[in-house]
């Protein structure tokens, strides 16, 4: 009998928190926020990690978020390489209710480092920069909390890099990189509402 009756208060609560939340205002509505996320990269190289960002939004319209990110990368030459995307955004937000879309672009660089096997031998670090678009999609969950997914285009330049059991190595010649980019997370909003 107490589990229908802990079902039937969830139940209850669940249909009462979107009303507390129309109350307490939306999420959308704070200056500030900080969010946690798990990213995955496909293009020129493929990658999986977690990142995390801050954001600044002194306008309904408009906003800007600083964000790093710590990455493993499936490298076909050989070592391992794990990589530490960061950033900025400059972003659109486009609200519907408690849903809203937010067309962002911004710079960013990547410090890459590549470790060859063999402890010791040399190593094939570089930092890459380049720039990135995209969109993404926000919703409000809680008068504090948001979920969100984030869809992006990034382009760097930087040098090819090799790694062998032995050794790793640098070309000199800058490159030209590319990734396509999900993100999927939650985000704290907090500060003065606006």
């Amino acid at each position: 009998m107490r589990h229908p009756l802990a079902f039937a208060a969830a139940l209850l609560a669940l249909s009462a928190a979107p009303a507390a939340a129309q109350d307490e205002g939306s999420p959308f509505d704070r200056e500030f926020a900080v969010a946690a996320y798990a990213t995955g990269h496909t293009g020129s190289y493929h990658a999986g990690g977690v990142g995390g960002r801050l954001r600044w939004e002194p306008f309904d319209f408009l906003g800007v978020e600083a964000y790093l990110e710590a990455t493993l990368v499936d490298w076909p030459g050989g070592g391992l390489r794990h990589d530490y995307p960061n950033g900025f955004n400059v972003y659109a937000p486009i609200r519907f209710g408690d849903f809203r879309l937010r067309p962002f672009f911004g710079f960013c660089d990547i410090l890459s480092f590549v470790e060859p096997e063999q402890e010791g031998a040399p190593r094939a670090d570089d930092v890459l920069f380049g720039l990135h678009g995209g969109i993404g999609a926000e919703l409000a969950v809680h008068p504090m909390w948001s979920v969100f997914a984030d869809a992006q285009i990034n382009a760097y330049f930087g040098h090819d890099r090799a790694a062998e059991g032995w050794t790793g190595g640098v070309d000199e010649e800058l490159s030209f990189f590319w990734n396509s980019q999900l993100n999927l997370g939650v985000q704290l909003h907090f500060g003065g509402v606006r």
